[in-house]
């Protein structure tokens, strides 16, 4: 299991934007997703708390959604962003098939 992401009071303040296309989601996303450290591998976005996650993700916290010229621009806390190194990692964003209302990052 992941362990618990630590930050300081000003790493939580600080939040780093990632984008996808407005397409990929078949839904108008709310301002504010649930974003859920999964495991080391997976980040879930989703509109609703999701059970199982909300007993087992190491992580939880509510992020900022904005629509840009058909981009969604999703607000990641910084420390999430560096715990998974999006900023050299390849990572590929999908609609999950099972629940429609739930976004993953897979790493």
């Amino acid at each position: 299991m992941l362990s618990p992401l630590k930050a300081s009071k000003m790493e939580a303040i600080i939040k780093v934007p990632i984008q996808f296309d407005k397409g990929l989601v078949p839904i108008q996303l709310p301002e504010k997703l649930i974003l859920y450290a999964a495991d080391t591998a997976h980040i879930v976005l989703a509109t609703e708390p999701i059970i199982e996650l909300e007993e087992k993700a190491p992580f939880k916290e509510g992020i900022g959604v904005t629509l840009a010229e058909n981009r969604h621009l999703i607000e990641l806390p910084m420390k999430v962003y560096e715990f998974y190194h999006l900023d050299e990692a390849d990572y590929t964003m999908m609609v999950s098939e099972i629940n429609p209302r739930t976004i993953e990052i897979l790493l």
